[in-house]
């Protein structure tokens, strides 16, 4: 994450200097970096306590940061949002808009169930990952985070090549009002009209990252895997139903997730192994010292 924080840094530097903003958004990204260095250094063999959670879990805490300061950067690239181009191939691909398309099936207690499944990606990370470090099972805490870490940044990064405004606001005129509904609909209404960048849905993180974590909980904790499964299906289609995402978006952003499980668990897979071998030579050597001051004379 400091390498990313760097990195948009860098970027502001090139497109944002002389902005208002400019100043303060590198005063706080150089403090970030102070503050990722100090606690690594300072707390790098912490895994309990208030100490640990923080060293641990502290990119959890970033990644909703770091999603609202891609509004800046959105165009970096292009001036405007391109949704008219994935408007365009989706219905030379389908011979109808996809968006459009769903909103036939669409009822209020459908309604209900697929924002409840998209809500349910703001506390995945936490029922996932926090009884994992209070059980003391930090390589898997590492393991989870370091896909999403993969996930988000790919992510954020499109959103600055590709940018794209998404149905709810390019398909306006030809979708409802919005969705009907009592409790979960206001309540996801309420989080994205607050919190949502303009421009941040190519690809979809909310895919990428729900399908890293659930890759994972699929390979150490299998029971609970089974248990979000159905959460994590319904919140890949309300990308869709809620007019956040076009198809693309979240095509897109599967191949993310899947990808960036792969490359989290080939690393882990690789420090495993040096560290098993590393063992074994220490074991090695261990037990040649004994050998040898065994067989001396005297």
């Amino acid at each position: 994450m400091a390498a990313y924080i760097f990195a948009f840094t860098l970027g502001l530097a090139v497109f944002d200097f002389g902005n208002a903003s400019f100043w303060p958004r590198v005063l706080i990204h150089c403090a970030l970096l102070l503050l990722i260095f100090l606690t690594i250094i300072n707390w790098g063999g912490r895994t309990a306590g208030v100490r640990g959670f923080i060293r641990q879990l502290y990119p959890v805490l970033l990644y909703p940061f770091l999603y609202l300061q891609t509004q800046v950067a959105v165009h970096w690239v292009f001036p405007g949002f391109l949704d008219r181009q994935i408007v365009a191939l989706e219905n030379a691909l389908f011979g109808v808009d996809p968006n459009i398309w769903l909103t036939q099936f669409e009822s209020p207690w459908i309604n209900e169930w697929m924002m409840m499944g998209y809500f349910s990606y703001y506390p995945l990370l936490f029922v996932t990952v926090l009884p994992l470090h209070l059980t003391g099972r930090i390589r898997e805490v590492r393991r989870i985070l370091l896909g999403c870490s993969i996930a988000f940044v790919i992510s954020y990064i499109g959103f600055v090549l590709y940018p794209l405004e998404g149905p709810r606001y390019f398909l306006a005129d030809r979708l409802s009002p919005g969705l009907e509904g009592w409790l979960f609909v206001p309540l996801v209404n309420m989080v994205i009209d607050t919190g949502a960048i303009h421009g941040g849905c190519m690809p979809s993180s909310h895919t990428a990252v729900a399908l890293v974590v659930m890759f994972w909980m699929w390979r150490i904790r299998r029971r609970l895997a089974w248990v979000l499964l159905p959460f994590v299906a319904t919140l890949v289609i309300a990308t869709m139903w809620g007019r956040f995402h076009y198809l693309s978006d979240v095509v897109i952003g599967a191949l993310i997730g899947v990808a960036a499980y792969l490359v989290s668990a080939r690393i882990d897979d690789r420090s495993a192994h040096e560290r098993t071998a590393g063992t074994s030579s220490g074991e090695q050597s261990r037990q040649t010292r004994v050998s040898t001051v065994t067989a001396s004379p005297g």
